[in-house]
């Protein structure tokens, strides 16, 4: 009976081999969907914080444009502030709806935001520019757009 029972063993029908093989193709099978989702969540995360990562890269760029323009005008650099506007922005200092320079001393950002309903990247900033005087101050609404991956003055509102 002992050669029967290792005929049997050695045969290809041999079910206790097949539930091994069986059990082991679906222990892979879990693993790879358990590592699958793990990962698709991983790519997720990584790409929502990639996105905001740009959108901070983004808003510094904005902010320092702002920065340099405001920093021409504070010191009356008034070419060099130039630089930072576009046709339209020019057209407005021409036509005397803005001043571009002045007795500025200082500036604060009142509140910022993304425009959505344009072209290009914008950004709007409102503005307190406080005079040399420390007693008035002025309230501008500008508006930066890209161009060309650089950030310029496109429109200067003052406030009221």
């Amino acid at each position: 009976m002992t050669n029967i029972e290792n005929q049997d063993s050695n045969t290809i029908f041999n079910l206790k081999a097949w539930r091994a093989v069986i059990l082991a193709i679906l222990a892979v099978l879990l693993v790879s969907l358990a590592l699958s989702w793990q990962y698709k969540r991983m790519a997720a995360e990584s790409e929502e914080k990639m996105s905001s990562l740009e959108d901070m890269v983004e808003e510094s760029l904005v902010e320092d444009a702002l920065d340099r323009f405001m920093t021409a005008r504070i010191n009356r650099n008034e070419a060099q502030a130039g630089v930072y506007l576009t046709e339209k922005a020019m057209e407005q200092k021409e036509s005397g709806e803005f001043s571009l320079v002045d007795d500025f001393e200082s500036y604060q950002i009142v509140e910022k935001k993304k425009l959505s309903n344009t072209s290009s990247n914008s950004f709007e900033f409102i503005i307190n520019l406080h005079s040399e005087d420390k007693v008035s101050s002025i309230v501008e609404i500008i508006v930066l757009t890209e161009i060309l991956d650089n950030y310029y003055v496109d429109s200067v509102i003052i406030g009221g």
